[in-house]
């Protein structure tokens, strides 16, 4: 399980400025129903997820430990807003894929949706328990969302 300020912290210390109430789990999307049949056996054998973290003039992806689903701190993507020419979202069953287009990449990520996000493996890591229950990934899905897509929208 990952606290959201613990994942601001990494940010700051990695020298960038986390956005508040901005970040989400991902993971890579499948391309087809195949990848999503590999994708679904494989998660029980290694965990693939990243925190999607917006900072003010970048996105970082902080990947989670496969051993032992904590995050770890160094970031594995570090993406400039400048760079980023599109953003598309697409409902796909139970997730959201986020096609992230560059001048020469095509990133692709699927976040759970935040209505069962309680009951899936995003709830499980956006979990904390610190003067109540807070699911940090449902509350913040639909504010990053909604700022990952104005990104696409600025670059056109």
């Amino acid at each position: 399980m990952a606290h959201e300020n613990k994942i601001k912290q990494f940010a700051r210390d990695a020298g960038f400025e986390p956005l508040e109430g901005r970040c989400i789990i991902v993971q890579p999307a499948p391309d087809n129903l195949s990848g999503k049949i590999v994708s679904f056996f494989n998660s029980f054998v290694k965990c693939e997820m990243c925190v999607l973290q917006l900072c003010k003039n970048e996105l970082l992806l902080f990947p989670f430990d496969p051993m032992w689903a904590v995050l770890q701190k160094d970031a594995s993507l570090v993406l400039p807003y400048h760079d980023i020419r599109s953003v598309e979202l697409a409902d796909d069953l139970l997730n959201t894929i986020i096609t992230i287009r560059t001048g020469e990449d095509t990133i692709r990520l699927s976040a759970q949706q935040k209505e069962l996000s309680d009951l899936r493996t995003s709830g499980l890591h956006a979990t904390q328990y610190v003067g109540g229950y807070k699911n940090w990934h449902k509350e913040n899905m639909d504010g990053t969302l909604k700022a990952l897509t104005a990104l696409g929208c600025a670059a056109g």
